[in-house]
């Protein structure tokens, strides 16, 4: 079985198209790893401490620029927007998983607890 293994591989890797795939397959983890990474750092301390009854809390998404339709639009799919102050867009009824999701993404420079 091994030995079978060590042939596909050598074949596929043997190849142009295969060795491109293996890179690109080796970019996307890498990618993937960086987010994980970058992600622990977005979120403030203290976020999540003041829920509701039903454990949903207020953030602040800080972005490196003004928010345009899009970032509001994508946004809005982890809480409810209340408004926007300059590079700062203000959600509620956002969810733990939210702020996972939301850290993920490479545009969000910071998740801070939001004041109601």
């Amino acid at each position: 079985m091994r030995s079978r293994l060590t042939w596909i591989l050598r074949k596929v890797l043997g190849t142009v198209g295969g060795r491109t795939l293996a890179v690109l397959l080796l970019l996307i983890l890498i990618y993937q790893a960086w987010l994980s990474v970058t992600a622990l750092d977005k979120v403030a301390d203290g976020v999540g401490d003041d829920r509701d009854a039903r454990g949903r809390f207020a953030v602040d998404v800080v972005l490196g620029f003004p928010p345009e339709r899009f970032h509001t639009l994508e946004l809005q799919e982890f809480g409810r927007i209340r408004g926007t102050t300059e590079n700062v867009l203000h959600l509620h009824s956002v969810t733990p998983d939210g702020v996972d999701a939301m850290a993920r993404k490479y545009w969000i420079k910071e998740i801070r607890p939001g004041g109601e």
